[in-house]
């Protein structure tokens, strides 16, 4: 196995474990929703016996969660990013490979079998799909669940 393979199957890893960071983000961030929503609609439900002081709380756990689905969000579109590039090296690698080989054929006089001399490396996509549908239905939620508490408890 030369060198350009080894590189390519260490990015292909790369972009694995890339893949499955950005599905325990998403398990995270709707957690994270999930526990905010819990705590806060739970103090919906208590209604006027809540104190100031659970008032204060129950903003903070708010803003929080935004802060947390903000940052899960940065962390994943950075993990969508690197994928991309990740994938433009390896077409890159396959291409100097490919390069490599035609030549040393032309060098050495060799015959190249028929697959090596017509295979097309297609670029990957350069369209960049970050996942920020899912992020901001999760902050549009957690804004619905905000907008009820203030409604109900009068903030």
């Amino acid at each position: 196995m030369n060198e350009n393979n080894l590189r390519i199957l260490g990015l292909q890893q790369k972009i694995e474990n890339n893949k499955k960071l950005s599905k325990q983000l998403k398990v995270v961030a709707g957690v994270c929703l999930f526990s905010s929503g819990c705590y806060c609609l739970g103090a919906k439900n208590l209604g006027n016996a809540i104190d100031r002081a659970n008032v204060i709380l129950v903003n903070i756990i708010w803003i929080i969660s935004i802060i947390i689905l903000v940052g899960l969000y940065v962390k994943d579109s950075c993990c969508v990013k690197r994928n991309k590039a990740y994938e433009l090296d390896i077409y890159r690698l396959e291409v100097e490979d490919l390069i490599d080989k035609k030549e040393i054929a032309k060098i050495t006089g060799e015959v190249l079998p028929d697959y090596v001399l017509n295979k097309q490396i297609d670029m990957p996509n350069e369209k960049v799909s970050l996942p920020i549908i899912y992020y901001s239905i999760l902050v549009g939620i957690d804004v619905i669940i905000r907008i009820s508490l203030i409604k109900i408890l009068s903030l």
